[in-house]
């Protein structure tokens, strides 16, 4: 369960990524694609469920859920969504919010994870730099992520597959768990619950 500014960055991303599924989802926009095939390749009912279920996982004292690729991906997502906003914030200071801008609530979870803030300015405007760091936040949060090497062993060699998964301790399934069409009731009652776990 994150706290304090870590668990502030992910909130504000979350609430960022839901109002794009809801763009897509009620209003047919196009998707906001974040370049992590292992979550935007599914519909945005399914996206918004596996946000609900990560988010439920990140922000709660539920029961951690079991290791899988879509779980992963999601968080990965969220991290993208991060480097997305600072780099709109940079582009175009007038969307930045004076007091509190993107870049300092990246600081703030690296404060709150390592101790210490990042050797960086708050004002730096360079991407490569704000990517550095948003990596370290993310590689706390999600550890030793598995999910992109899993991927490409399975379109190369089942056996190495088989052997890495053995070798992280992940499940035989660990691929193979894939999110639910969801009905507009269940939709809605997964966006109302990332809001209100987003709000408090």
């Amino acid at each position: 369960m994150l706290r304090g500014a870590e668990a502030e960055l992910l909130r504000g991303a979350i609430d960022m990524m839901v109002d794009h599924l809801l763009a897509e989802y009620r209003d047919d926009e196009n998707a906001w694609r974040y370049g992590i095939d292992g979550f935007d390749m599914w519909d945005a009912d399914q996206r918004i469920w596996m946000l609900e279920q990560v988010t439920r996982g990140l922000l709660t004292r539920r029961r951690p859920l079991a290791p899988a690729a879509i779980w992963e991906a999601t968080i990965d997502a969220i991290l993208c969504e991060i480097m997305d906003q600072i780099e709109i914030e940079i582009t175009d200071p007038t969307l930045a919010n004076p007091d509190r801008t993107w870049r300092q609530c990246v600081m703030d979870a690296f404060h709150c994870q390592q101790g210490r803030f990042p050797s960086i300015d708050p004002a730096d405007d360079h991407l490569s730099n704000w990517r550095a760091v948003v990596a370290t936040v993310g590689d706390v949060i999600l550890a030793a992520a598995s999910y992109q090497k899993t991927e490409s062993l399975r379109d190369t060699n089942i056996e190495r597959l088989q052997q890495f998964l053995v070798e992280r301790g992940l499940p035989d399934d660990f691929l193979d768990v894939i999110p639910p069409i969801r009905s507009v009731e269940q939709t809605q009652a997964s966006i109302d619950k990332i809001r209100s776990l987003v709000a408090s």
